[in-house]
């Protein structure tokens, strides 16, 4: 029997990945860590949304020592304000590395890892499934191949279970991921990618600011990959 863990932070990497991991394995576990983030009971209740709708058990983790850290290190991500950005400014590398400064959670997907794959050496092994991609490999080293690699060779040593990470998304852009939830059937628009989310409408869906770079970077690859984005905004980003 095929195993999974997949990390579920709400955005349209990890719903996608949800959505594959459905089709690619027998028994799936969502699992979504909490750590204070501004997002945190948004990124809750979109995970509620899609373990729901397609019937798949969730686990919700909390970890306070990863809350304490990042406040430490002053990332905006958990109690700050994230930086405004225009799709003009992702074209810049610069801007691009500023704004991953701003918003790293220190060692964030090496924990994230370590905890999936304690709970996946507890059942007996499987695949940690991320949402790792080619346009956030860009900017943020934990996002890359090489990074996968590496991990993987840990969890040789580091659990008596067989267990492995598994990055689908990997040669993916954000159009390329948009493309792969159309083809999927996923509802995207429950998903929440935002920094800084407005709250939800009336039939549940988040409501993004618009105007940090995770929203502008859903926005301009829905709207260049597919054509259309369903997402809610308070501020609709210029693309």
């Amino acid at each position: 029997m095929k195993r999974a863990v997949v990390l579920f932070s709400g955005g349209l990497d990890s719903t996608a990945c949800l959505y594959w991991a459905k089709k690619n394995y027998d028994e799936i576990i969502m699992l979504t860590i909490n750590y204070g983030s501004n997002e945190e009971k948004v990124t809750n209740k979109v995970a509620e949304f899609f373990s729901k709708e397609l019937n798949v058990p969730l686990r919700i983790v909390r970890l306070d020592f990863l809350e304490e850290f990042s406040k430490l290190r002053g990332t905006t991500l958990v109690g700050g304000e994230t930086p405004k950005v225009t799709a003009k400014d992702l074209e810049s590398t610069e801007v691009a590395k500023e704004t991953a400064k701003s918003v790293w959670v220190p060692a964030r997907n090496l924990v994230l890892i370590s905890v999936a794959a304690s709970l996946l050496d507890a059942l007996g092994g499987g695949d940690i499934v991320v949402g790792f991609n080619a346009e956030e490999g860009a900017t943020f080293p934990d996002n890359t191949p090489e990074f996968v690699e590496r991990m993987n060779e840990m969890l040789k040593y580091g659990t008596m279970a067989e267990v492995r990470v598994v990055a689908p998304l990997i040669n993916l852009d954000k159009k390329g991921i948009a493309k792969l939830l159309k083809e999927l059937g996923a509802k995207y628009e429950y998903s929440n990618s935002c920094y800084m989310p407005q709250g939800f409408t009336e039939d549940g869906k988040p409501i993004h600011c618009g105007e940090c770079e995770s929203c502008v970077r859903r926005h301009r690859g829905l709207i260049e990959s597919i054509g259309e984005d369903r997402t809610i905004y308070k501020v609709k980003p210029k693309v």
